[in-house]
């Protein structure tokens, strides 16, 4: 198709000729996906090129895989309750609690795959991760198949490279890290593509049963049926058909309002507004391009919500090649708006989280493609350059959200004091997402999950929960004095909730590393453990030959008469007494 053919545009209609018999659409149809515009580089044109371009799609994910290695094994947030809910005493699958909604949303998709992990991979996060990355990876392999192929090769492998990259987007990284968000939220992201794409060939009945399977992913998929009644309307479906569409997801409502009901919603009973409600909607739109600031983000949201406006009065952005785009582009619409209705009371800074990156990726993604498609027909001798921008294009959207893992990575430092309170089931309430650990380590022990496994550790090089250690070797923390290079330390703070206390302070073994910090009872019985080597800077200001990483914190029963114990790498133990202030 060469630049300034009158492209096809909506429910089969041509821009200038009128109305085209059956015969007809269907042959302009296949010229549409298959006549390519005259270009003058053949390089543009050269499979081999292309097809090593495309490889350059695997970095993004490859590159999400190491994030994920490097993970946390313990589970997070909203996974504990859902393992609750979904499993018996002695460990096996509750059906029954499948059906439960989840802060609004139904789980029954992820709430199977939670269980598989917790069975046969001991609840590993880090295998929900890699699960999550695969998922993603399928997600970039659907989206490749919706190219147009009316792009150059060249071209079109930069766009897949690109999709890539944003799926896989720093900004996303909490779906990866915290491997029990990205199995709800891809998952039934990678079903609606499936079901659009399947709409798109006309495959309707399988287009239905994925988008029905997306809507047991996660409540965001609700928009499903709108996109696909779109597709509809654009093929120009029987009449039966589309009203079907809308019965099936009219029906989906129905009963996820029959199983809201009763249940108290997550969010406050008072709203700031249709202002905030805007402002949330518009942020989620274009978080991805922002790194933490809520003002670029509505700039970048607008923008992306004027690009898609304006495109749409352009015929060239109407042809049917660019269909499925349009209808991935109104779900992801409606997703962010629905996120934002049900979210917005949750604060303005709601639609920078990173789980909302994918809704955001869905609206941005279209843009790119059905923008570069138009340019390419209107000018295909700026073919090359558009292939450069889309690189470029893909790299930000990539690189630019890398203080997000900064920022999940922080939230997830405190992973080994959660393990020690679950393995000794002390008090729950130092941290959001966990239930209370006596109903929920006799699951996680029946199903050998961790920190219930033979190989969990408090990584103290021997001493576990539960061993004894000789108080007759401890020896009283020196008082701190600036110019003794030897072994001091301090507990700064704590903190109480019923028989557990919290405590975070710094420790030096002097001439000696410091191995870890426990916390014994009055017989020496290891009661308690957490983090070791946390930056603490203000120690050096005190004393300027201690290294910068001294800081420690653990969690214990509370006990007066317990200690603190502070293991060096020469096997010597100081002890600090425990803070005795009860709740």
């Amino acid at each position: 198709m060469t630049d300034g053919a009158a492209p096809k545009t909506w429910a089969g209609q041509e821009q200038d000729t009128g109305e085209q018999n059956p015969g007809q659409q269907q042959n302009s149809e296949q010229e549409q996906n298959t006549v390519r515009a005259p270009v003058r580089r053949p390089w543009l044109y050269h499979r081999r090129l292309a097809f090593g371009i495309e490889l350059l799609a695997l970095l993004p994910a490859i590159a999400m895989a190491f994030e994920v290695a490097g993970a946390p094994r313990l589970q997070q947030l909203d996974y504990w309750s859902v393992l609750l809910r979904i499993t018996n005493p002695d460990g096996g699958f509750r059906w029954g609690g499948v059906w439960n909604l989840h802060n609004e949303h139904p789980l029954i998709v992820p709430s199977f795959l939670y269980w598989v992990d917790a069975k046969y991979f001991g609840g590993d996060n880090r295998m929900l991760g890699y699960l999550t990355v695969v998922i993603a990876a399928g997600t970039v392999v659907l989206l490749r198949h919706a190219m147009p192929r009316i792009l150059p090769d060249v071209l079109r492998a930069g766009l897949v490279v690109a999709a890539s990259a944003l799926v896989f987007s720093l900004h996303g990284y909490h779906n990866f890290a915290l491997g029990m968000s990205g199995t709800a939220w891809l998952t039934a992201n990678l079903l609606v593509i499936t079901s659009l794409v399947l709409a798109m060939k006309r495959q309707w009945l399988p287009a239905w049963l994925a988008g029905l399977v997306a809507c047991l992913s996660y409540g965001t998929a609700f928009a499903v049926w709108p996109a696909l009644f779109l597709i509809a309307v654009l093929h120009g479906e029987p009449l039966w058909r589309r009203l079907t569409t809308l019965g099936i997801g009219a029906v989906v409502i129905a009963e996820w309002l029959h199983l809201q009901s009763g249940l108290e919603s997550s969010a406050s009973a008072e709203s700031d507004g249709v202002g905030t409600l805007l402002h949330a909607f518009v942020t989620l739109l274009g978080h991805l391009w922002t790194g933490s600031s809520a003002g670029l983000a509505v700039i970048a949201g607008g923008a992306v919500l004027c690009g898609l406006l304006a495109l749409l009065t352009v015929p060239a952005a109407r042809t049917r090649l660019l269909w499925f785009w349009w209808a991935l582009a109104l779900y992801g619409v409606l997703a962010c708006g629905m996120i934002a209705a049900a979210r917005v009371d949750f604060g303005n800074g709601i639609g920078l989280a990173s789980r909302y990156t994918s809704l955001s990726v869905l609206t941005s993604l279209p843009l790119l493609v059905i923008g570069v498609t138009v340019l390419f027909r209107r000018a295909p001798r700026n073919a090359s350059r558009l292939a450069i921008a889309v690189g470029v294009t893909g790299l930000v959207g990539f690189t630019i959200g890398a203080p997000t893992v900064t920022a999940v990575g922080t939230y997830l430092d405190d992973a080994p004091l959660k393990a020690v309170a679950l393995r000794a089931e002390l008090d729950h309430r130092f941290w959001y997402g966990i239930p209370r650990t006596d109903r929920l380590a006799p699951r996680l022990e029946a199903l050998d999950h961790y920190p219930f496994t033979d190989d969990y550790t408090i990584g103290c090089g021997g001493p576990e929960l539960g061993d004894r250690l000789d108080v007759d070797e401890m020896r009283p923390m020196p008082e701190i004095e600036e110019d003794q290079r030897r072994p001091a330390g301090a507990v700064d703070e704590f903190e109480t909730h019923g028989d557990t206390t919290l405590m975070r302070g710094w420790a030096t073994g002097g001439r000696s590393d410091v191995r870890c910090v426990l916390v014994v009872d009055a017989e020496g019985r290891v009661t308690g453990g957490g983090q070791y080597h946390l930056p603490r800077p203000d120690v050096v200001d005190l004393l300027d030959w201690v290294p910068s990483d001294t800081g420690f914190a653990v969690v214990a029963p509370t006990d007066p008469a317990g200690r603190l114990v502070v293991v060096l790498e020469d096997d010597w133990l100081f002890w600090l007494p425990t803070p005795t202030t009860t709740e």
